[in-house]
């Protein structure tokens, strides 16, 4: 289970995450619960992600990356290369990813983020939930 901030509202909640709006900060949490991860589940997530950007408008978004034995190529695809420029498009534009624990998963996580930095995306790794909410907080939007 995640906690929320005293400010927090929860967007959306399945049995593998929760999406909460962070209004004090403008932004957007995902925690990932421990739970059997599926893809599809995994995607509905981001998917409400989505929704919930789309109505706040608000381009901020915490992630907390799923606690799993390895980061699946195939939703380190889809991530890439259908939710990403989705999410863009409809205003996210920063990024503060917690990285999940796990050598193994830490070792796909890595390859994931060199992609981001190709791609030009505006992101933090952050060790705490404390430091990304610091990064966030110091974010102003460019252009």
């Amino acid at each position: 289970m995640c906690s929320l901030l005293p400010a927090s509202s929860i967007c959306f909640e399945n049995p593998l995450a929760v999406i909460a709006e962070e209004a004090r900060g403008q932004y957007l949490r995902v925690v990932w619960k421990r739970a059997p991860w599926h893809l599809s589940a995994a995607q509905t997530v981001m998917e409400q992600l989505l929704v919930c950007l789309r109505r706040t408008g608000w381009g901020k978004i915490l992630v907390k990356q799923p606690p799993m034995p390895a980061f699946p190529v195939s939703y380190h695809t889809w991530l890439l290369y259908n939710w990403l420029p989705r999410a863009q498009a409809a205003g996210a534009w920063c990024f503060a990813l917690i990285p999940p624990r796990d050598l193994f998963a830490h070792v796909g996580y890595a390859d994931f983020l060199s992609q981001l930095r190709q791609r030009g995306v505006h992101y933090t790794v952050a060790d705490s939930r404390e430091q990304a909410i610091a990064w966030l907080q110091q974010q102003t939007p460019t252009g």
